[in-house]
């Protein structure tokens, strides 16, 4: 029998939650290591300082995680990049529930969390994330969100996935718009 489904709150993690958030990140790249972009030498290292930094939401940066009472049992990112080039484009990083708290939802809490600040902020168009291609349960999760696999090769062990945010649908061009485009593009330029 399947486990219960529980509507646990998802909140954005502050500085504060750094020896809760250290502790279930360095329990998930201990069980996957392959699944983190560090190693748990690299993680173990750093400083609370740091850790507490990477908790401090930003324009660019946010951690959401879910408590069982003060435990934090589950935990994913939202970074975008500040370069212009590539502003439209955020990474969702860092997805894991604990084991004992795993089959009731709260990966799916997490993801659509995350989708939905996502869809806050006007300039983004896509969400895109990397999952080992032998977690199945990861990759029906992000199927299930609307993510879909990317054409380009995997890299490494890894697929590649990326989701389309929703966008209001542009306003119609009005006439007095058209005529301008209109306008603009008959105009003239002599040779030299």
């Amino acid at each position: 029998m399947p486990a219960a489904s529980f509507l646990h709150l998802v909140r954005p993690l502050t500085p504060d939650d750094a020896p809760a958030y250290r502790a279930l990140r360095l329990a998930g790249i201990a069980e996957l290591p392959a699944a983190f972009c560090t190693t748990h030498a690299l993680e173990s290292g750093l400083p609370m300082a740091q850790m507490r930094q990477r908790l401090q939401p930003t324009q660019f940066q946010i951690i959401f995680g879910i408590f069982d009472d003060t435990q934090l049992i589950a935990m994913a990112g939202l970074r975008r990049e500040a370069i212009a080039v590539v502003h439209d484009k955020a990474v969702l990083w860092g997805v894991y529930v604990a084991p004992q708290a795993r089959g009731r939802g709260l990966g799916r809490q997490l993801v659509q969390a995350a989708i939905k600040h996502a869809c806050t902020i006007a300039e983004l168009a896509t969400v895109r994330l990397a999952v080992a291609h032998d977690n199945q349960v990861a990759l029906m999760l992000y199927l299930s969100c609307g993510f879909v696999l990317e054409v380009a090769a995997p890299q490494g062990d890894m697929l590649q996935m990326q989701l389309l945010l929703p966008r209001p649908v542009a306003p119609a061009v009005t006439a007095s718009q058209s005529s301008i485009f209109l306008k603009i593009k008959t105009l003239q330029i002599p040779a030299k």
